[in-house]
């Protein structure tokens, strides 16, 4: 019998290792993928193109659609950063007391990756509305070059909230089935 009982805390603390090892080809695999998907989402921006322009005076409708546009572009970079920020503090623990299971983890790491590749793609937009501004080609501001930053920095904060909601509904569903309704 005592062998027996070696034998299943044995097994017991295989199934951890490889629970464990688990864990880490869920992350790995999580972190490829987002990877090839921020690498296609790249090269597709960065294919953008513009026409040639000729330097003509900013048209008020221009200007108004711009600065409307950077308005919100302003609000998501905020937003995102701060979240960002929010996401690499639970992953580095700097609340002791909290701790995350793994699939929080994995949710965390995701949502902060969406959030990082809004901001770049929000930046990159403000680039390119500056060479308009600078060029004196602000008609420009459809071109599919300003076009697809804006869209892909739209999507991927989309995405990022919407992970972020994930997360929220995951861990209310969590603490439910652990009895702790306070």
């Amino acid at each position: 019998m005592y062998a027996g009982g070696q034998g299943s805390r044995h097994v017991e603390h295989a199934q951890g290792a490889m629970s464990k090892r688990q864990h880490t080809l869920w992350i790995v695999g999580v972190l490829v993928g987002l990877l090839c998907l921020c690498a296609l989402a790249f090269s597709w921006v960065a294919a953008g193109s513009f026409r040639v322009c000729t330097p003509q005076d900013a048209e008020d409708h221009l200007v108004k659609t711009i600065a409307a546009l950077d308005g919100i572009v302003d609000l998501s970079i905020k937003l995102s950063t701060t979240l960002v920020g929010l996401g690499a503090a639970l992953l580095i623990g700097l609340k002791p007391g909290l701790r995350l299971t793994f699939s929080i983890k994995v949710i965390v790491i995701i949502a902060t990756l969406l959030l990082i590749q809004s901001a770049l793609y929000a930046v990159w937009w403000r680039f390119g509305v500056a060479e308009l501004w600078l060029n004196q080609c602000l008609e420009l501001v459809d071109e599919a070059r300003l076009d697809r930053r804006y869209q892909a920095h739209f999507y991927f904060f989309l995405a990022g909230l919407v992970s972020l909601g994930v997360l929220v509904i995951g861990a209310m569903f969590s603490e439910q089935a652990s009895g702790d309704d306070r």
